[in-house]
């Protein structure tokens, strides 16, 4: 019969499902279910059906024009079947880092949230478009970007060596063919640079400071930075079991470490009497630094800067206390074989930008030119 919508309204639900055919469009149907649901089909070829859906939403004339167009499709020989699949959403950075590189860096990098947060952060234009069009260009324009507005290139370089990891990852994973900064070096900078450290009058005004200083876990930490030269993620990342006051020694472990490599610290007497201070405000377990709700400290920005304004010490970084630490032993005549290890660098020439500090050498040698 011609289906009208006064028909399709009065047929009745039955005990099993029942089909009416349209006589205006060869193919095009209504079945209704016994429980009294009707639903719009087309049937394109022989056994190969393709439901267009419920006629309690969707018109008589619509249905008509999609089984209209259903019928063209099948005519053309495309498959009207999988024409209709939903097509997949291209895998954008936003994408690709909110369901697979964030929780595997949480998992495999000591500073997941922060090395994800610049991404973030740095690359925000990118974060919707999918990884295919992702382009050494784009990036290429970012850094000079960068430039212009008075980065630094080596600020540059580590959020560009942030994006590189992200996408490397989208490669091996099957994500994209290959990251488009595949072999794409970073920016040649001045390795040595100028190293930031205290001089005598602000080293005295620090101390002075740290003695009117009403936070212990503060104190320590300064003192214990200053003294052994540990990163903050190291720092924050301690436990009283890596610490032996008795020897007066402590072990930063590899997956606390910017290189993965275990290192052992010496402890002089400043740092182990601060710490044994500050050991007597808790159990002596767990972590030496943690935060308020007990697991590891995020940061102390607030207070360090506060600590700096009391010492009126300005271009001061956290950061800056390990230059301070290695200068010092530089000064005081101790070879930079020795800074390296206890720096903890893979490298000796991230060492030698401290090497500058020992003059007296250089002109040692000089000195050997005479007569």
């Amino acid at each position: 019969m011609s289906l009208t919508q006064q028909i399709i309204t009065k047929l009745a639900p039955q005990e099993k499902p029942y089909e009416v055919r349209d006589d205006r469009i060869k193919g095009f149907l209504l079945r209704v279910q016994p429980t009294g649901r009707k639903s719009y089909i087309v049937e394109y070829a022989r056994g190969k059906r393709v439901t267009l859906g419920d006629a309690a939403i969707l018109t008589l004339t619509a249905a008509r024009n999609a089984a209209i167009e259903v019928l063209g499709k099948a005519a053309q020989g495309i498959d009207p079947r999988e024409d209709r699949k939903p097509k997949t959403e291209p895998m954008t950075l936003r994408r690709f880092i909110d369901q697979k590189y964030r929780p595997w860096a949480h998992g495999n990098h000591k500073s997941s949230d922060t090395h994800v947060k610049r991404i973030e952060s740095c690359f925000s234009d990118l974060l919707d478009r999918p990884l295919l069009e992702i382009t050494p260009w784009l990036i290429e324009k970012y850094r000079l970007a960068r430039l212009k507005a008075g980065i630094a290139s080596t600020t540059i370089n580590r959020d560009i060596v942030a994006l590189k990891a992200c996408l490397t990852r989208a490669a091996e994973w099957g994500e994209i063919a290959e990251s488009p900064l595949k072999g794409k070096g970073i920016v040649e900078t001045d390795r040595r640079g100028v190293v930031r450290f205290l001089d005598q009058s602000e080293e005295s005004r620090l101390y002075a400071a740290l003695d009117r200083c009403p936070y212990a876990y503060l104190r320590t930490m300064v003192i214990v930075s200053l003294h052994t030269g540990i990163r903050r993620g190291e720092l924050f990342g301690l436990e009283w079991r890596d610490i032996d006051l008795a020897r007066r020694s402590m072990v930063i472990h590899g997956p606390n470490t910017k290189n993965r490599t275990t290192r052992h610290a010496p402890l002089n007497d400043i740092a182990a009497q601060a710490l044994t201070a500050w050991k007597r405000h808790g159990n002596g377990e767990g972590l030496v630094f943690p935060g308020r709700d007990g697991g590891r400290l995020d940061n102390a920005r607030k207070s360090f800067a506060a600590l700096l304004r009391d010492a009126d010490i300005k271009n001061f970084r956290w950061h800056d206390m390990r230059h301070h630490f290695a200068s010092k032993l530089v000064q005081a005549g101790v070879d930079l074989n020795t800074v390296r290890e206890l720096m903890g660098h893979s490298d000796i020439k991230m060492t030698l930008r401290y090497a500058h500090l020992a003059p007296e050498h250089k002109a040692a040698a000089v000195a050997k030119l005479v007569g």
